[in-house]
């Protein structure tokens, strides 16, 4: 590649085309707009942090960095200058065309590999930038090495020296307008994130708009000096693009916590974290937060992050919730918060896997509103159009979403270098994080140690937190050897900051005299028929006080057929007592759990310090549900009957318990520690040699629900005293993997705690097996990619349910129709698509599929929607549950397999005898 010959790039080489009316755009500018796109997000998205870290790992100043990294972003697509892709339109005269046939991306990093060396890229560093930009559409593949030979490279449909001898010309005139040094050094992880930014630019530089509007201005000649007045054009109109797309970093005002959440004094774990967290603070650093249920955590975390993150230099936030029914009502709160907090105008996005169904725009509009009629100091919330796309909320400043949005970057789908680009900018808050299984928790921590070796900030909130899973999460951060791990106990309440070779020192706070509570502990052993828990001898001793008098009562129950059969024979025992009875639980569709969770919350959620009375209707009501209550939800009944579970779960359902003193006042004298009456948590149980029943058993393993049975016992008379006993109690039911723990708590049943390891063994390995390699534990990037799995079937939780089925009506006139035999038909396509309206008023309908069914059933067997509808997306995904109506009216339930289906209006899907 001889430099005394100025370089001209062929602008008949084509790299868009599509939307722009037959008008060619050549490789070389697209790759300069990439360039271009690159520095604008460098030097107004990027978080300072984020900067000073990529430079760090390559040994380079940010100047250099930044001019490096825009010339790998110009070279991303050099991999078009080939026969395979241009010949998609046409090859220029005087190249010769091939028939072997190669992805361009493909192409990319086989053509980078020796014109890096001749750059004088030392070989190792080469491949790794090679490697890196033939990412760039969200995979990494194996480097051939021998494409340095000219053979190999035809082989690998590179083509003859004229096409060689044009990319090497193209990447001269690239790196004479951006100036590039060459590097030294390199690092494995970084090459990773580089890659997400990578992407982005290319996305953004793709854009059709923006390619129509710098179409105009392609130089007619592809001299350095041409290109470089053209690269000039391009800055000049990048930032309108990243503005446009909602990349904009988050800017939060700074203040104390009564600043920040001027509505109710802080507490004492509020004020501890305000005052002492500062003085631990370094580079990134792991929160963890243990408290009870309606303590604050959410605004604790709020307040610790947004300090954590300016020490740090983050510039997003990214709260991650346990599941979809938490999150809307997550995305409100954080949406307030920006509106009152942010400096700056920013973008916020929501991201679960049903989204897309959610009026996000609107909601924001709405808590706007709030924040201007209270009073408060507000700025604009928005989420522009296109962080709706795929793939893309996580760019946004503020996120909220389910943790599978966070899990999927250690896992090996496509683009999930883009998904850890976005995380390696924000601070990362966690709720719940006790709510996870070990295939979750394995996944957790190939993140954490991601993130810690990126300095991200994390902070982790959990009402029940095991010194062993504490013990876990903070040496993954850490990036700890196994076997060098520090015990760490999280007190309850209080709260312990992790950082990197720092000491850790446990922050216990104490607990306010007002909130000090003894839980009186019931156990009532239940009768098992027909291999089913008979509940209601016990629940009609339990209601009575509620039935005879007044208040409010939550019944939780295991599964969904248990909570419905539970709801059904309540609703015949408390027939003409004025009694309300209501029903939550996943399987309803999803604007009738939307709004019955929105109701309840209303109803139930945290009293307002102006008139806690406000809302409440609370005249003998009565919930049954199932455990879509006990994670995130801020509901507060007088009595809480629950089936046994492992002790967390117990003691998280116990927080559902007369949760706001603010609301005591208003509870029946039965219910009222402070007028005679007990504040009391029932636990359903059943016990023989073999322990619970087998419905019990097959969602919580037997040896955890042995553990919380006997510790219950163990507090029979003495209650459980809150906070003193929860710590000790999650503690001696959750011991630390190969630890059997208290040997008297599961006496009898050895070989049911060896089952539950043995799980946990499978479960740990598996996550193992299918997380991406930790950081600097990889020695090529198609190691992130391996076993690359479609986004659809990269499951974040071990063997979890992934269909969605559609209940629908059709009858002699074979028209579908929704919502019962008489209902409005399903919506018609027009030129096969469906507006988007009519699509979200479709899929809003659709509910979540029992795993019974589908069990035996390979997805290609699943029964599918008409072909009218099968085609279009994502109502050809759905699992159709067609519910035929006879002549005279009346609905037959849907059949999946040997299985039948209904959809009742009461109690939602559920199974039923032929």
């Amino acid at each position: 590649m001889p430099d005394h010959v100025p370089p001209v790039a062929d602008l008949r080489f084509w790299g868009k085309e599509r939307g722009l009316g037959g008008a060619r755009y050549p490789v070389a500018c697209h790759g300069l707009d990439a360039a271009a796109m690159l520095r604008c997000l460098w030097r107004e998205y990027v978080s300072p942090g984020l900067r000073a870290r990529i430079a760090e790992l390559l040994e380079l100043s940010e100047d250099e960095t930044r001019r490096l990294l825009e010339f790998w972003a110009a070279a991303h697509d050099i991999g078009k200058i080939t026969s395979s892709f241009q010949s998609q339109v046409e090859v220029p005269s005087g190249y010769d065309s091939d028939d072997v046939t190669a992805p361009h991306d493909e192409a990319t990093q086989h053509a980078l590999y020796p014109l890096l060396i001749e750059l004088g890229y030392p070989g190792r560093i080469a491949k790794w930038a090679a490697q890196l930009l033939g990412g760039h559409h969200g995979r990494f593949v194996e480097l051939n090495r021998e494409c340095r030979s000219q053979v190999k490279a035809r082989a690998l449909g590179l083509g003859d020296e004229e096409w060689a001898r044009q990319r090497a010309d193209t990447l001269r005139v690239w790196r004479a307008v951006l100036e590039p040094p060459v590097p030294s050094s390199f690092d494995t992880a970084a090459a990773n994130v580089v890659t997400g930014l990578v992407i982005l630019a290319d996305w953004l530089a793709s854009r059709i708009p923006y390619v129509l509007k710098r179409l105009p201005d392609v130089p007619e000649r592809g001299d350095v000096s041409s290109l470089s007045s053209f690269f000039h054009g391009s800055l000049a109109e990048t930032p309108a693009v990243v503005a446009e797309a909602g990349l904009s970093p988050l800017r939060l005002r700074s203040g104390s916590f009564a600043e920040e959440f001027p509505d109710f004094p802080a507490n004492e774990l509020q004020r501890d974290i305000a005052e002492r967290l500062p003085s631990s603070l370094g580079p990134g650093g792991l929160l963890m937060i243990s408290a009870p249920t309606g303590f604050g955590k959410t605004e604790t975390a709020l307040h610790a992050a947004r300090r954590m993150s300016e020490v740090t230099g983050t510039s997003g936030l990214f709260f991650a919730l346990p599941t979809m029914a938490t999150t809307e009502h997550m995305f409100k709160r954080i949406a307030r918060y920006v509106t009152t907090r942010g400096s700056e105008p920013n973008s916020q996005a929501m991201l679960h896997g049903m989204a897309w169904l959610s009026p996000v725009e609107e909601m924001l509009r709405e808590e706007m509103s709030r924040a201007s009629v209270s009073g408060a100091d507000s700025t604009l919330v928005h989420c522009a159009e296109w962080l709706l796309g795929a793939k893309r909320g996580l760019l946004a400043g503020a996120g909220v979403g389910t943790i599978d949005q966070a899990l999927l970057s250690v896992l090996p789908t496509r683009h999930n270098a883009l998904r850890m680009f976005a995380l390696t900018g924000r601070t990362v808050v966690i709720d719940e994080v006790h709510a996870f299984d070990e295939y979750m928790r394995t996944l957790l921590c190939v993140l954490l140690r991601w993130l810690g070796y990126w300095n991200v900030p994390v902070v982790l909130l959990s009402a029940t937190l095991p010194a062993p899973l504490a013990t876990q999460l903070a040496a993954a951060y850490r990036g700890d050897r196994a076997g060098t791990e520090e015990r760490i106990t999280v007190p309850y309440p209080g709260w312990v900051h992790i950082g990197h070779g720092e000491p850790v020192v446990p922050r216990p706070v104490p607990f306010p005299d007002e909130q000090r509570r003894r839980l009186a502990v019931s156990s009532r052993a239940v009768e098992i028929r027909d291999g089913e828990p008979d509940r209601m001898p016990v629940l009609r001793r339990a209601l009575t006080p509620l039935v005879e008098d007044r208040g409010t009562a939550l019944v939780l129950c295991s599964t969904v057929a248990h909570a419905q059969r539970t709801w059904r024979l309540l609703r015949e025992h408390l027939e003409g007592t004025g009694v309300e009875l209501r029903l939550l639980h996943a399987r309803f569709p999803m604007h009738v759990r939307e709004s019955v969770t929105e109701e309840l919350t209303a109803r139930f959620g945290k009293p307002t310090e102006e008139d806690p009375k406000a809302g409440r209707v609370r005249e003998r009501t009565i919930l049954v549900a199932t455990q879509v209550v006990e994670q995130s939800l801020d509901v507060d009944f007088d009595l809480v009957i629950t089936d046994l579970a492992p002790v967390e779960l117990l003691l998280q359902r116990a927080g559902r318990s007369q949760r706001h003193p603010a609301l005591n006042p208003l509870r029946p004298e039965w219910a009222d520690p402070n007028r005679g009456g007990t504040r009391e948590l029932v636990v359903l149980t059943s016990w023989n040699d073999k322990g619970p029943p087998g419905a019990w058993a097959a969602v919580y393993p037997t040896a955890s629900l042995v553990r919380a049975h006997r510790l219950l016992d163990e507090h029979a008379e003495s209650g459980i005293r809150v906070p003193e006993d929860v710590q000790r109690l999650v503690d001696r039911g959750n011991p630390a993997a190969g630890d059997k723990g208290d040997l008297e708590l599961i006496r009898g049943f050895e070989e049911a705690e060896t089952r539950r390891q043995a799980d946990e063994m499978i479960k740990r390995s598996e996550g193992k097996r299918v997380g991406i390699p930790r950081p600097r534990g990889f020695k090529a990037l198609n190691e992130l990619s391996d076993g690359l799995l479609p986004e659809e079937r990269a499951s974040t939780r071990f063997q979890a349910d992934s269909e969605r089925g559609l209940a629908y009506f059709v009858g002699a006139d074979g028209v579908p129709r929704l919502d019962g035999p008489e209902g409005p038909a399903l919506p018609r396509p027009s030129d096969g698509k469906l507006s988007r309206e009519e699509l979200i008023s479709v899929m809003r309908r659709s509910v979540p599929m029992p795993r019974g069914p589908l069990s035996s059933m390979p997805p290609d067997r699943l029964p599918r929607l008409p072909r009218l509808w099968r085609d279009i997306w994502p109502l050809g995904e759905l699992v159709a549950l067609e519910h035929p109506v006879s002549e005279h009216g009346k609905a037959a339930p849907a059949r999946v397999g040997e299985r039948m289906l209904w959809l009742d209006d009461d109690v939602g899907l559920e199974e039923v005898a032929e």
